[in-house]
């Protein structure tokens, strides 16, 4: 969890933002945003301790959040990157972890042509 005065900060910075959107479009600055930003600003800066229910709200809501986006964006990720990848594979017939079975052979061991390099240096 960040500390309080940056809380207080970044959500003084958003609602800064919020409060002159409107002047790119040739209006007003809004002025309750205004308000809520040097709120944000004067708390964090003078008493940041009294922003700690707020944060520790905003970082439990990070971690539900979390929680519902990471099984979607892992979803997606195997869904338009591994899945596709072997029914290429498939299709081409390949099959690179050798799980087809041959009935004729004696055994599955791959045997080595030369022998394994040093284990020093792993990384």
């Amino acid at each position: 969890m960040g500390s309080e005065r940056g809380f207080g900060i970044v959500f003084c910075c958003f609602f800064l933002l919020v409060a002159l959107w409107p002047v790119l479009h040739g209006t007003g600055p809004r002025l309750w945003a205004l308000a809520i930003a040097a709120g944000f600003l004067a708390v964090a800066l003078l008493r940041p301790a009294m922003l700690a229910p707020l944060n520790r709200l905003w970082f439990r809501f990070g971690l539900l959040l979390g929680k519902i986006v990471t099984p979607i964006v892992m979803l997606l990720v195997f869904v338009l990157t591994v899945m596709p990848t072997g029914m290429v594979m498939r299709l081409l017939g390949k099959d690179p972890l050798r799980r087809k079975i041959d009935k004729s052979a004696a055994s599955y061991w791959v045997s080595r042509d030369a022998p394994p390099g040093p284990m020093r240096n792993q990384f």
